[in-house]
């Protein structure tokens, strides 16, 4: 039904703004738009969350959940009949990461785009976000990973780096897993060119790093849509 509208092609997949991930097909409700319709366009886009636009300033006048809508018995209703909720948005220029910030945080697989004067454009499915992430980190190239657990105090990318790259090993992609308690162990995943970690990892260990890895690709084969909420949840940047 609905057509991508990614670029990747097109774009620098390291700094990819919300408008390059904007889908402009999706309609927003109207306030005097039916309570069968909102209904329906949540059923077709698989989400329980709605933006509604002013159709005179074009910008959102908040949004409709599908908890406030479900036992009312006159679904010919207008949905300016029920209270919206606030607005959840990003602005245009906003990077993926925080995208993926407010999409965690309140739970959506919508989030609306507006301009820097909070007119509506559009809005990045979490699917999309997901394709994005998965171009960033390169999560369906070939390669294997690496990952390496340090304390605050030893934390540094710029030897890793190094290290990596003394043994002819290319860094594919890296994220940092930031402890959840105080005397936990930051976790960094580094995927890397190489499929024979053996050296790479025997020059970290030599140095004191404390090594795991993972060479089988199936984890970065894995369709990413139906993993939308695990790394979206690990991505919690």
């Amino acid at each position: 039904m609905k057509a991508s509208w990614l670029k990747f092609n097109r774009l620098n997949p390291n700094n990819v703004i919300a408008k390059e991930l904007l889908n402009t097909e999706f309609v927003p409700l109207a306030p005097d738009s039916k309570l069968s319709a909102a209904l329906a366009k949540m059923d077709a886009w698989q989400t329980t969350r709605i933006p509604v636009k002013d159709p005179v300033t074009g910008k959102l006048a908040g949004m409709i959940s599908f908890e406030d809508i479900a036992d009312k018995a006159d679904e010919s209703a207008e949905i300016s009949s029920v209270e919206f909720h606030n607005s959840i948005y990003v602005y245009s220029d906003q990077h993926l990461f925080e995208v993926a910030r407010k999409m965690l945080e309140f739970e959506v697989r919508l989030l609306p785009v507006v301009d820097g004067s909070g007119v509506y454009l559009g809005i990045i499915e979490k699917k999309d976000v997901l394709e994005a992430f998965s171009r960033m980190l390169n999560i369906t190239t070939t390669g294997s990973v690496i990952t390496v657990e340090v304390t605050k105090e030893d934390f540094t990318i710029s030897e890793l780096v190094h290290l990596i790259e003394v043994e002819g090993a290319k860094i594919l992609g890296l994220t940092v897993d930031q402890p959840r308690v105080e005397d936990q162990m930051i976790r960094i995943s580094i995927k890397i060119s190489h499929i024979d970690t053996s050296a790479v990892v025997s020059s970290l260990q030599r140095h004191g790093y404390h090594t795991t890895t993972e060479n089988r690709n199936d984890l970065f084969q894995t369709d990413i849509s139906s993993r939308a909420d695990e790394l979206l949840r690990y991505l919690d940047v």
